[in-house]
């Protein structure tokens, strides 16, 4: 499934953002406001499906969605590693990663989470199998200021994770270095994640030369969270032409 969002009649267009969703999710997770609020500051935008038992397959969807032309990458989470991976292709004019998977690899946000908060961690381990969500995942995905009955919607769409897809993301990844690839980066944080720990998210930060910016009271499901509007304004005004 692809999603499009397109600006308003009269309204110029600007750089065309292709989004990329995270683990156990699916366009639909920017189609709740996020994405027509880029559309109506004049950004298109194209929600990709990720599937495939592997990374590298996700990759290929990405690259098969830059045929279309130029555009800046706006990744979350998982999806936001498949943005890195891509930063050396010509196509891409930059990259917005929104709690981001570091080039390191999941493996220490996961040790962190299993630490922290071992029942999150379960409920998180849980999204490779079958099951409905329960209100501790629905609770560890947003921030405080998330109605419940709201989060338990949005968790209940969330879909199963490739088991082999995971795996592979655990292991550091062969994303090129920002003194490399020279790519303008945005690197949003939000101050309630409990997946992506700070440390993780600045040192993906630093790996591509910029400052990570941390977004208050939301959690790791920015786009979808009680004042997610910050999110998309700061991305907006950042899109490189």
């Amino acid at each position: 499934m692809t999603l499009r969002f397109e600006p308003p009649a009269g309204t110029p267009h600007l750089t065309r953002l292709i989004l990329l969703h995270g683990a156990a999710c699916g366009p639909w997770i920017w189609g709740d406001g996020f994405a027509q609020r880029l559309a109506a500051a004049g950004h298109p935008c194209t929600a990709v499906t990720l599937q495939g038992a592997t990374l590298s397959d996700r990759v290929g969807t990405v690259r098969a969605a830059l045929e279309q032309g130029p555009a800046v990458l706006v990744g979350h989470s998982l999806g936001a590693l498949i943005a890195q991976r891509l930063l050396d292709d010509p196509r891409v004019r930059g990259a917005a990663l929104m709690a981001p998977v570091p080039p390191e690899g999941l493996w220490w946000s996961n040790a962190h989470l299993a630490a922290s908060n071992p029942a999150l961690w379960g409920e998180v381990a849980r999204l490779t199998g079958s099951g409905e969500p329960s209100p501790a995942l629905a609770r560890g995905l947003f921030g405080p200021g998330m109605d419940q009955g709201a989060a338990m919607l949005h968790a209940a769409k969330l879909r199963d994770e490739s088991p082999a897809a995971l795996m592979e993301a655990q292991m550091p990844q062969p994303v090129t270095p920002g003194w490399i690839h020279g790519r303008p980066v945005l690197v949003l944080g939000a101050e309630h994640d409990r997946l992506i720990p700070r440390d993780a998210m600045e040192r993906c930060a630093g790996w591509h030369g910029v400052a990570a910016r941390v977004l208050p009271g939301v959690g790791h499901l920015m786009m979808l969270d009680a004042g997610w509007e910050l999110a998309a304004d700061r991305i907006a005004a950042w899109v490189p032409a």
